[in-house]
């Protein structure tokens, strides 16, 4: 059963992978078209992790979250949830949903509720879909909705709700299966900034005193330093990583450039057109430094003719 004793030492929520992805690819076909959304991503969430996904729009991120929820499937590659036994991506439709309702919680931007049902209809259907017996069901109901701080609006529609309570509804709906790790696509977007901060303020009480793992999609400074860590999403590959100290106008200051399972590392698009786009460098090592050095055409020109 949910419960709010279930803080645990920062080192004992960190050992135990609740979410792993190998080497995901996907390529969208229109016609004779392609476009590869996802270029080969790797990515691990810990149990009781806070891990925020930022890039530019048309980076790859909600394709990645999609896949990593079990609502997409890969065009390659493989994700892992709780047991990292069974890759789901080989698995049924109908068994990754079963699967999903008892251990992925996802929230969208919009609230998804059902209008004509009231919030605790709504997370009663939740909890019937996920079969969960009634005496469970009982027993979660209360907790959850007073924890979310909505228990006086169980019997209130979506039209009855603010913005800010409509959300906390989501959320209640995700956690009556008692998720190990809730994934949000920009949950906080269509919110004013004070009910943004009330719903950051409640993820941060799920994620600690419920020990659910969150992995969040945002454009928001506000939601990005509330996070453990920061993975930075370019083209449809991971970029890079960055602290809570960081700024989404200033990502250079606190870049540190991430090595996929190719060991491959790719360069900022913001370098790269300081330095008129190069296509060849050398490389070298230089006390223990790695030393790039771009080659331009006209370089491998001469060299050709040479």
């Amino acid at each position: 059963m949910i419960s709010s004793n279930n803080k645990l030492d920062s080192r004992e929520r960190r050992n135990k992978v609740v979410l792993l992805a190998e080497d995901l690819i996907k390529i969208y076909r229109t016609g004779e078209s392609e476009t590869q959304a996802l270029r080969g991503v790797s990515l691990k969430v810990h149990e009781g992790e806070k891990v925020f996904l930022i890039g530019p729009s048309g980076s790859g991120k909600t394709t990645l979250v999609n896949i990593l929820a079990g609502i997409d499937k890969p065009t390659s590659g493989k994700v892992f949830w709780e047991d990292l036994r069974e890759d789901i991506t080989r698995s049924s439709h109908e068994a990754i949903i079963k699967n999903r309702r008892n251990y992925v919680g996802v929230i969208f931007q919009d609230s998804k509720l059902i209008p004509h049902l009231t919030v605790e209809e709504n997370i009663r259907l939740t909890a019937h879909y996920a079969n969960l017996d009634s005496d469970e069901t009982e027993k979660r109901l209360e907790f959850i909705l007073k924890f979310m701080g909505i228990w006086e609006k169980r019997n209130k529609k979506q039209n009855k709700l603010s913005g800010g309570e409509q959300k906390r509804a989501a959320i209640a709906s995700t956690l009556i299966t008692n998720p190990r790790i809730i994934i949000g696509d920009e949950p906080t977007g269509n919110l004013d900034i004070v009910t943004s901060n009330k719903i950051l303020d409640l993820l941060d009480k799920i994620n600690v005193e419920l020990n659910v793992a969150l992995l969040i999609v945002t454009h928001s400074q506000l939601v990005a330093q509330r996070a453990d860590r920061i993975i930075e999403f370019s083209d449809g590959v991971i970029l890079a990583q960055h602290s809570k100290n960081i700024q989404l106008r200033e990502l250079k200051r606190t870049r540190e450039l991430e090595m996929d399972r190719q060991n491959r590392i790719h360069i900022p698009q913001s370098i790269l057109e300081e330095l008129n786009n190069p296509k060849h460098f050398t490389i070298n090592l230089e006390n223990k430094k790695i030393v790039l050095r771009p080659i331009y055409q006209q370089e491998d020109e001469r060299e050709n003719i040479g």
